[in-house]
């Protein structure tokens, strides 16, 4: 059998030698020729017949004979080789295998894989905002680290992802998407895929709490008139729906035909934010969208008012529409949340109470209510000013 005797077993290596090492032969007894580095003892090149070039690091530990596979050459230099068999000649110095830590980090699931396979199918049986978490991992957090291994993933890398957010998004925004991530990160450490949260000491943004956008007599108008004839006629009936009703979002993609009683106007919530149920009482308007509208286009007994686009499911996120509605009718820092500010507003202006209001929105308390305050003590103000004109209007 032929050998291979101009070549040799042992030198220095250098990124010169190795290069112009030959293939093994094709009639070697063995795949590939092994060759020992003079300077790092236990540092190897393997050739392969067709002339692939790998490092590896044979070390012996607690009596057991081993071979880590360092990397191919000329991606990884002997420079580079040198360091890292270093790095794993210091670890078995410690005792621990190099081949065991490399399998444990291979075991750590990718953070896509952990969103998929783990964290969402826990969200879901435990979380009615399931949906939320789903829409906000695909849309910011798979495409920043998706891709990466838990244990990788760095403060910083978090830190740029929620800044992207808050450089589009308001500050309450970010914080629920700050929020998500540290849910997901805690349950990795409680799972034990993680030893350390990397967002541990990190803040939430600061917000603006007295933030309020309500929708002008004019910018009604706009909006209405453009929802008459948008394309998506579910988006358009939702949207409409929350500004005639001051649902929450979530309460109303969620509501299904069985929770709906059009003959009594009212819709009965089993499930709401603050863990209540709740009846609310559908307005003409809000009663038109839902009979006239939503149950005209019901097809094949669909269980949600405002389906999405699959089957037996509910439209999960409409933030999309909302943004090209405002943007086409030129309309400035709207929020679809604000479609519920916009509904308050309107009530307390046609008269009605905080109290009045605390039932109408669902408040659990009248703390959230009293947001509105200033609104109620202009109504008052022109209730009293009206008496005073009447006063008068009567002298004269």
């Amino acid at each position: 059998m032929a050998t291979d005797q101009s070549t040799p077993t042992r030198f220095r290596f250098t990124d010169r030698a190795i290069e112009a090492l030959p293939p093994n032969p094709a009639d070697s007894a063995s795949t590939d020729k092994e060759i020992s580095d003079d300077l790092v003892p236990g540092l190897k090149i393997f050739v392969g017949r067709t002339g692939t070039k790998t490092f590896h690091l044979r070390y012996r530990l607690l009596g057991r004979k081993r071979c880590i596979r360092i990397g191919p050459f000329p991606s990884v230099t002997v420079k580079d080789a040198r360091l890292r068999a270093h790095e794993f000649r210091a670890m078995i110095a410690r005792d621990v295998d190099p081949l065991a830590e490399r399998a444990a980090k291979a075991a750590v699931p990718t953070f896509q894989e952990y969103s998929l396979s783990t964290y969402l199918p826990y969200a879901k049986s435990r979380k009615r905002s399931w949906r939320d978490d789903e829409q906000k991992i695909h849309k910011v957090f798979i495409p920043a680290f998706g891709k990466r291994r838990l244990t990788e993933i760095t403060t910083r890398d978090i830190v740029a992802a929620l800044d992207g957010v808050h450089k589009r998004r308001a500050p309450a925004t970010a914080n629920r998407y700050f929020a998500v991530l540290m849910r997901m990160l805690n349950l990795a450490v409680q799972w034990s895929y993680l030893e350390r949260n990397p967002m541990v000491g990190m803040k939430k943004f600061r917000e603006n709490n007295a933030r309020e956008r309500y929708l002008t007599s004019d910018e009604i108008v706009r909006v209405l008139k453009e929802l008459e004839t948008w394309p998506n006629r579910a988006i358009s009936g939702l949207l409409r729906f929350l500004l005639f009703t001051g649902m929450r979002r979530g309460e109303a993609m969620g509501l299904s035909w069985d929770r709906v009683n059009l003959d009594n106007a009212t819709v009965f919530l089993n499930k709401t934010k603050n863990g209540k149920t709740r009846t609310v009482l559908l307005n003409s308007l809000a009663l038109e969208v839902l009979r006239d509208e939503m149950q005209v286009l019901r097809k094949d007994g669909h269980p949600y008012v405002f389906p999405g686009h699959f089957r037996n499911a509910p439209i999960v996120c409409p933030t999309n529409a909302f943004h090209r509605l405002c943007e086409k009718l030129g309309i400035a820092d709207l929020r679809i949340h604000d479609l519920r500010h916009s509904f308050a507003s309107l009530a307390v202006n046609a008269g009605a109470s905080l109290y009045d209001v605390q039932k109408l929105l669902g408040h659990s308390s009248s703390t959230m209510t009293q947001r509105y305050a200033h609104l109620a003590d202009q109504t008052l103000r022109n209730a009293t000013e009206s008496v005073a004109t009447s006063i008068t209007g009567g002298a004269h």
